[in-house]
């Protein structure tokens, strides 16, 4: 085999599972194969591009730079192969194959749920595998092709993706029922540098929308906030609030049933009015596939 013959598709998918699973041995459980194709299909591939492209060491792989350089390429071209599948299956009305779709915090939790629903119903070859991350991760693997379609809770800032609104919230402010600010009534941008907070994790589409708001209260409230813990879910937000550990603020959609049952209640903060747009983001129209743009349509539509 030459080294200038065009690189199998196999290999590649091999390298790619190889790097996401982190070691042989998950890899080759991943794709049912044996850990020593595995070996040979990464070693003919390495030979063909005359580099290493994975180090081993206690805790499995690590990508060398030549590796990381092909990673990105490489889940492209098997998005390609996937799509051009898909496009023979879309002529005949069979739309087949499988759809990687990431989605932040709130949009995996209560909004994805309907359109997976929706989308199952109007295509049910299709297999739905859902990545959870933050906003700024999901947007990442847009844009590293490791999925096809994004809903985040703020707009990203590559101009590099597309993004369109598929819906909407609004960030309120969440405290234990006992909670001095609850028999208050309502709070100022002051009263909350009084009080613990419990925060989502950097990178948060949550997080930066209630910070942006409560900058414009003024200079000094964001840096006075006494952060009791910052923890990487809402239902951990949640659960730190009914423990007492302080407010937060999370989307309404998210405590719909705690509100009903009383073990949460919401403050009005003075000033405070943050709704909020979550958008549907992928690379360029002209580098998705079919199953992508219909899963676009169904939000659209919803």
């Amino acid at each position: 085999m030459a080294a200038t013959d065009p690189l199998s598709i196999r290999q590649l998918e091999v390298f790619v599972a190889l790097v996401e699973q982190g070691s042989f041995t998950k890899a080759a459980r991943h794709l049912e194969l044996s850990q020593s194709t595995v070996s040979g299909h990464v070693a003919d591939l390495e030979r063909r591009l005359d580099v290493r492209l994975v180090e081993r060491d206690r805790s499995g792989v690590r990508t060398t730079a030549a590796g990381q350089a092909l990673l990105r390429p490489a889940r492209e071209v098997l998005q390609a192969e996937r799509n051009a599948r898909m496009a023979v299956h879309e002529l005949s009305g069979l739309l087949r194959g499988v759809l990687r779709v990431g989605g932040s915090t709130i949009p995996a939790s209560y909004l994805l749920p309907g359109l997976f629903a929706a989308f199952h119903e109007a295509h049910p070859g299709v297999t739905l595998r859902l990545v959870t991350g933050d906003s700024r991760d999901v947007v990442e693997r847009v844009r590293n092709a490791d999925v096809e379609v994004g809903i985040v809770g703020a707009p990203p800032q590559d101009r590099d993706l597309e993004s369109v609104e598929v819906g909407k919230d609004r960030l309120v402010l969440i405290a234990s029922p006992d909670h001095p600010l609850v028999a208050k009534g309502t709070a100022s941008g002051a009263d909350l540098k009084n009080h613990a907070v419990v925060t989502r994790e950097e990178g948060s589409g949550t997080r930066a929308a209630a910070e942006d708001a409560l900058a414009k209260l003024g200079a000094d409230v964001v840096r006075g906030l006494r952060v009791a813990c910052e923890v990487g879910s809402t239902e951990a937000v949640k659960a730190a609030v009914r423990a007492g550990m302080g407010i937060a603020f999370v989307s309404d959609l998210s405590v719909k049933d705690e509100l009903a049952h009383g073990t949460l209640a919401i403050v009005k903060v003075r000033g405070f009015d943050v709704s909020r747009s979550f958008h549907l983001v992928t690379r360029p129209e002209a580098l998705l596939g079919p199953a992508a743009r219909a899963f676009r349509d169904v939000a659209l539509r919803a």
